[in-house]
């Protein structure tokens, strides 16, 4: 049997920013699916500091984000960080003023240590504009059954890396 932990996916970005926004269209649609009880989904957007009080409780977080990979826009990129996940100032990880490795170092000086995984791609378009561009409109609906494959999975079979997504 499966160990039961309660679950946040966390979608974050920007809708105004077209594929910055593909963390929030994905959390979209998963709001639209049936999830285990112990799995809750929020649309973070950019909501920095202020998102620390969904995370009260929570054993487990999928953030899905569009993130500066070294893969192609629209690449779903599945990890779980080890400790040395770090930005160094060199490289945008994410787009957001607070990003998400000072919300996680926050929750930890909170005392909570969480399992946390990523669900990424890189984005295509960063411009104003309210629909993602093709290539990650294509990845929404894989994000999707990833995300539920997951979840009815709890999290299983998934493998540590401690690689830092770069350009």
């Amino acid at each position: 049997m499966f160990e039961k932990k309660t679950t946040l996916i966390l979608g974050l970005g920007n809708l105004l920013l077209r594929d910055e926004g593909f963390g929030v269209h994905v959390t979209q649609r998963l709001k639209t699916c049936d999830l285990p009880s112990d799995v809750k989904v929020v649309e973070g957007g950019v909501g920095g500091y202020n998102l620390l009080g969904y995370f009260k409780g929570v054993e487990r977080l999928l953030v899905v984000d569009a993130m500066m990979t070294k893969s192609e826009p629209g690449e779903l990129v599945l990890f779980q960080p080890g400790p040395s996940l770090r930005d160094n100032g060199q490289n945008a990880l994410s787009f957001h003023q607070i990003g998400i490795l000072e919300l996680l170092q926050m929750w930890k000086l909170l005392g909570q240590e969480p399992e946390v995984f990523f669900l990424v791609t890189r984005p295509e378009i960063l411009e104003p504009g309210l629909t993602l561009s093709t290539r990650l409109q294509k990845s929404v609906e894989p994000a999707v059954q990833l995300i539920l494959k997951l979840c009815h999975n709890r999290f299983t079979g998934l493998e540590r890396s401690t690689e830092l997504c770069t350009l």
